[in-house]
C-alpha cells in the first residue's frame, strides 16, 4: 500500500469533509442501514471512512514500530472497520480516534506513546518497548472511561439491539473493553500492566470462544464478502476492504504472538505491589548475633536492593560455563549466555508479596536485549533453625542457601540444596556463590561489590582429582559482577 496523501489522511476534528465522500460510500451506507434518512446515510458513510482512515494510519505507525500486542490491536480494528461498527455508532467511532496511537498528521498523539516511539528509535530492549506499549495503550484506556464513551456506547447499544451491526458492536464491546476488568488495578499501580492485559485476553478468549459464535461469523462473511467482490467506484487512497480482510487473516494468526505476553502476565500476577520503601531483615534473621559482623551496608542491601543504582560486568570464561549459562536460559527461561558484556546498566525491584515475602527482580540490559532474573527471597524455619531460600515459584524449584560471614567484613551465600516440589534433588558439582564485600577506597563513597561465581566443585577428593588435575578444568567457571552504590535518599 502507498502512502496516502496528506489531503485525504489530514481530517478535521469531526472526521472527513461531507464532499470528501463517493457515490460508493453512501450506496455502501445504504446496503447497512436501508431505512436511514439522507442525513443517517451520510453520517454513517462518514464515520465508516474515518474508520479506514484510522486503519490506514495504523498500519503505517505498527510497519515502523513492530510490537507483539500491535498484532493485536490492528486485529481489532481490522475487524471493526469489516464490521462498520463505527459507521453505525458515533460513540463507537469517538472510541476508535481514542485507541489510536498517532493523530492526524501521523505523529504520537500523547507523551506516553512518544515515549514507545523514543524507546523503539533507540533500540532499546523488547520488553522495554512492549512495556511502554503497554503503559500507553492503558492510558488510552483510562480516556475513554474518563470520557463515559463505554458506558454511553451501552446505553446507546441498548435501544438499537434489533440491528444486526448493532448486536456485533455491542458484543465486540464485551469481549474486548469488556473483558478489561483489572485495568483499573493496573492503572493504580497495584497489579502490572502485564497481568492486567493477560487477564483480559483470557477473557476475551474464553468469551469467543463461548458467546462469540456470531461475532466471528459475521467477520468472516464480511471478510469473504470483501475478498470476493471488488471494491468499485471509490477514489479514497485509503486501505481498501480486500486488504482490510487479508490482515484480519493474517493478524489471526500473528496475534498468537502475544502469548508470550500472556504467559509474562501471568507470571508476573503474584508478584506483589512494589516495596521500594519496605525492608527485610533477611541477614538479621540468618545470621542472628553474627550479623554484627557483616558491612551494615551489605545488611541494608539485602533488605531491600531496589534502594541501590547497579551496574553489571558478565564474564563465561569457558566453555562449561557458556554452555551451562545457554541450557539454563533455554529451561528456566532467565539467564545470560552471551559474552564480553562489560558495564551493563541494571535496574533492581523489590515487590511484596501477599504474604510479605519479598520478591525479588533483576534487569539487565545489554545491547538491545533485556534478561529478567526474578526470585523470592525468603527464611524459613528449617531443620530447627531459620535458613535462607531462592525460590522459583512459577518452577516449583527452592534453593537453600548457605549463608555466612567471610571475616572482613563481607558476606557469602552459597547455594547448598535444590528441591523441587519438595524433593530434593541429587547434589552437582555445579554450584554459584555470592560474595559481598564494601569498598571504602572511592573518596568517601561506599560502593558495594558482589561477585556471583559459577563454580565446578566437586564433593569428592577423587572427583576433584579427576576434573582440576587431569582434566584441567578451573573451579571458576564463570562471574558475574554487580557495583552498587546506595540511592543518596535511600538511607537519610
Amino acid at each position: 500500500m502507498q502512502d496516502p496523501p496528506t489531503d485525504i489522511l489530514v481530517t478535521g476534528a469531526n472526521g472527513p469533509h461531507p464532499d470528501s465522500l463517493h457515490t460508493a460510500d453512501l450506496a455502501e451506507a445504504r446496503r447497512y442501514l436501508p431505512l436511514g434518512t439522507d442525513d443517517e446515510i451520510r453520517a454513517f458513510a462518514a464515520r465508516q471512512l474515518s474508520a479506514r482512515i484510522r486503519l490506514t494510519r495504523m498500519v503505517r505507525f505498527y510497519r515502523r514500530y513492530r510490537r507483539r500486542m500491535a498484532r493485536v490491536h490492528l486485529l481489532a480494528a481490522c475487524a471493526v472497520t469489516l464490521g462498520r461498527l463505527a459507521g453505525v455508532s458515533e460513540t463507537f467511532d469517538k472510541m476508535g480516534d481514542a485507541f489510536m496511537p498517532v493523530d492526524a498528521a501521523g505523529e504520537p498523539k500523547n507523551q506516553p506513546w512518544r515515549d514507545f516511539v523514543d524507546a523503539c528509535k533507540l533500540r532499546r530492549p523488547i520488553q522495554t518497548r512492549e512495556e511502554l506499549w503497554l503503559a500507553a495503550h492503558m492510558r488510552d484506556l483510562e480516556s475513554v472511561q474518563r470520557q463515559g464513551l463505554d458506558a454511553s456506547f451501552y446505553e446507546e447499544a441498548n435501544r438499537q439491539l434489533d440491528h444486526p451491526v448493532w448486536r456485533s458492536a455491542k458484543r465486540h464491546m464485551e469481549v474486548t473493553i469488556g473483558a478489561r476488568l483489572r485495568d483499573s488495578s493496573a492503572l493504580a499501580g497495584l497489579i502490572p500492566y502485564e497481568t492486567a492485559i493477560a487477564d483480559s485476553l483470557a477473557v476475551t478468549v474464553a468469551g469467543l470462544l463461548s458467546g462469540g459464535t456470531r461475532l466471528l461469523a459475521s467477520y468472516s462473511r464480511e471478510a469473504l464478502r470483501a475478498l470476493l467482490i471488488p471494491e468499485r467506484g471509490t477514489a479514497h487512497e485509503v486501505i481498501s476492504y480486500r486488504r482490510t480482510a487479508l490482515g484480519l487473516f493474517w493478524h489471526s494468526m500473528t496475534s498468537l504472538s502475544a502469548f508470550r505476553l500472556f504467559r509474562e502476565g501471568i507470571r508476573a500476577r503474584e508478584r506483589g505491589a512494589e516495596a521500594s520503601d519496605e525492608g527485610w531483615p533477611l541477614i538479621q534473621s540468618v545470621l542472628g548475633e553474627e550479623a554484627d559482623r557483616v558491612d551494615p551496608l551489605i545488611v541494608r542491601f539485602y533488605s531491600n536492593p531496589s534502594r541501590f543504582l547497579v551496574r553489571a560486568t558478565m564474564e563465561l570464561d569457558t566453555a562449561p560455563a557458556r554452555f551451562w549459562s545457554r541450557l539454563a536460559t533455554l529451561l528456566v527461561g532467565q539467564g545470560l549466555y552471551e559474552t564480553g558484556l562489560t558495564d551493563m546498566d541494571a535496574r533492581f525491584r523489590v515487590f511484596r508479596r501477599a504474604d510479605g515475602s519479598m520478591h525479588f527482580i533483576r534487569e539487565l540490559y545489554s545491547a538491545t536485549t533485556r534478561r529478567v532474573f526474578d526470585s523470592d527471597f525468603v527464611v524459613r524455619d528449617f531443620r530447627g533453625r531459620p535458613t535462607f531460600f531462592e525460590v522459583f515459584v512459577d518452577l516449583g524449584v527452592d534453593v537453600e542457601m548457605s549463608v555466612r560471614p567471610t571475616g572482613d567484613g563481607g558476606l557469602s551465600i552459597k547455594g547448598a540444596n535444590i528441591y523441587w516440589r519438595g524433593l530434593r534433588l541429587p547434589s552437582t558439582a555445579l554450584k554459584v556463590e555470592f560474595i559481598s564485600k564494601v569498598d571504602n577506597s572511592t573518596g568517601g563513597r561506599q560502593l558495594l561489590l558482589i561477585e556471583g561465581n559459577l563454580l565446578m566443585q566437586p564433593a569428592t577428593r577423587l572427583s576433584r582429582f579427576v576434573i582440576h588435575r587431569l582434566l584441567r578444568r578451573p573451579e571458576k567457571l564463570g562471574r558475574i559482577r554487580y557495583l552498587a552504590q546506595p540511592v543518596p535518599e535511600a538511607f537519610e
